[in-house]
């Protein structure tokens, strides 16, 4: 499991870099399948950077090692094609991971704002300065509340959209980013800006965003959780159009989101034993895509 690897590293001074948001759950072998990212895809990039070889079994019953632990085998990178492949390709007996050291220093910011097109704002212009924080994390009032109720760590209930940012590095460069992005962040209307006070801190904020998911039974017993990448410069205005789209169908909606490299996670919130909702539900999922891809953006 990806956080039983990271619990064995990180006294060692290493992690996996990649952590999807299933990572209590998730297997290493399920992140090569699907070519998992996870919040810190931001700075350290999906799983397809952090995987040096990896033993498969092919359909006739071959075994053969693709990648190498050394240096990339010449010719092509057959380990690259085999990740992401969802299982098509064969099976994964035995992965050799890439590990990072963990940074110096991290620091950790929650920014509260009254909207999530202020958030998503923020973000854009985060970027635009230059700045490419480990981590940069949206969630809407919905699922903010949804996951206080849930973990209790701190979580503001009445903002309408809060942001998770987190830079890591040397400390003078990341003390400089932090007080950027907080700057930046009330530049755009961020009402609170709070500082995780310690590791401790740090890791319930993570938690939060991390149980996200799983606190949504608390609102409705069925979710249609979708996944679309657009550019960070329609975020703002493909965020309100899921929005419409949830209304037009009458159905409730919350965001969370990687906000960093553009990547949506609507999920479409529903009683599965009402009368005809699938049929509501698979229309407005099939409008979230359509948005999506009129917006620039792609399937993730």
């Amino acid at each position: 499991v990806n956080l039983d690897l990271m619990k064995h590293l990180t006294p060692l001074g290493y992690h996996f870099a990649p952590d999807p948001s299933s990572q209590q759950v998730c297997t290493i072998g399920g992140n090569v399948g699907n070519n998992s990212g996870g919040p810190h895809c931001l700075a350290y990039g999906v799983t397809n950077a952090h995987i040096l070889a990896i033993e498969v079994v092919l359909a006739d019953g071959e075994i053969v090692t693709l990648g190498g632990l050394d240096a990339e085998p010449s010719g092509y990178d057959l380990r690259g094609v085999f990740i992401g492949g969802e299982g098509m390709l064969g099976i994964t007996t035995k992965v050799a991971v890439r590990i990072t050291p963990n940074p110096s220093s991290v620091r950790t910011l929650l920014l509260s704002f009254d909207t999530p097109r202020d958030a998503a704002a923020t973000v854009s212009a985060v970027i635009a300065a230059g700045i490419v924080p480990a981590a940069m994390e949206v969630m809407d009032q919905g699922i903010t509340i949804a996951v206080e109720n849930y973990v209790n760590v701190g979580y503001p209930r009445d903002a309408g959209a809060v942001l998770l940012a987190e830079v890591d590095g040397l400390p003078d460069g990341v003390d400089i980013d932090a007080q950027r992005i907080s700057d930046i962040g009330r530049e755009h209307g961020a009402t609170d800006v709070r500082q995780a006070a310690s590791d401790e801190e740090r890791m319930l904020l993570w938690k939060g965003r991390k149980t996200a998911f799983g606190a949504v039974a608390q609102i409705a017993p069925n979710y249609y959780l979708h996944d679309t990448v657009v550019p960070r410069s329609k975020l703002a205005d493909t965020l309100e159009g899921v929005y419409r789209i949830a209304d037009e169908h009458d159905l409730a909606v919350v965001n969370v989101f990687h906000a960093g490299d553009g990547n949506l996670h609507p999920l479409l919130l529903f009683n599965g034993q009402e009368p005809g909702i699938y049929d509501r539900v698979h229309a407005a999922g099939a409008k979230i895509v359509e948005a999506s891809l009129a917006a620039g953006g792609v399937l993730s």
